[in-house]
């Protein structure tokens, strides 16, 4: 592989890293958006005042341990960089919310552009190769041992995670979350293909 390719891997990495932190502080958590292990984070923010980041660093740890048992060393490596940078960037990223005021917008506004925006960051992690872990090795785990595809397992985890936005928050919540699913899965395939 050139150079010139890796330096545009690491920039896109980088970018969409950045972009879903971005999406995560000024959209997904001021609404509380349940949306994989960041959604994990946001209940753990509004029932509990921990630091999202820090919770979610935690899950993406115990589900990189996970990994490493049910799907083994190889499939691990691909997914250790973005558990640990994606948290780290949350943290990094959320003093931005009070530098950008975004008035007074609809909430479905801004959880569409949360959407979009962590879609197309989405995108160019898997772009360039790489995952950002958390719910994404539940989803392999589950495929794998439960023997079902993964779009199949995806709808189980993520099911169960926006489900709890009910228990934990209100109806309106689970329907921003559900929207909030559908524009992410849609852009982050956009951006890949």
């Amino acid at each position: 592989m050139s150079k010139s390719l890796n330096i545009k891997r690491v920039i896109w990495f980088i970018g969409g890293i950045f972009l879903m932190a971005l999406a995560f502080n000024l959209f997904l958590l001021p609404h509380n958006i349940m949306c994989g292990v960041s959604g994990m984070g946001v209940l753990a923010k509004s029932a509990f005042n921990l630091d999202p980041s820090l919770v979610i660093l935690c899950l993406n740890i115990l589900f990189l341990i996970l990994s490493f048992i049910f799907l083994g060393k190889e499939s691990t490596a691909n997914t250790i960089l973005g558990s640990i940078l994606y948290p780290i960037m949350i943290k990094l990223t959320e003093f931005i919310p009070n530098l950008i005021k975004l008035g007074e917008l609809e909430p479905i506004v801004e959880v569409a552009c949360g959407a979009a925006l962590l879609g197309f960051g989405l995108g160019f992690v898997f772009k360039a190769g790489f995952t950002t872990g958390g719910v994404d090795i539940l989803n392999q785990i589950v495929s794998k041992y439960g023997k079902m595809n993964i779009g199949t397992s995806m709808f189980y985890t993520d099911g169960l995670i926006i489900a709890l936005s009910l228990v934990a928050f209100d109806l309106s919540t689970l329907v921003y979350s559900v929207i909030n699913l559908f524009i992410v899965s849609t852009m982050t395939d956009k951006v890949v293909l």
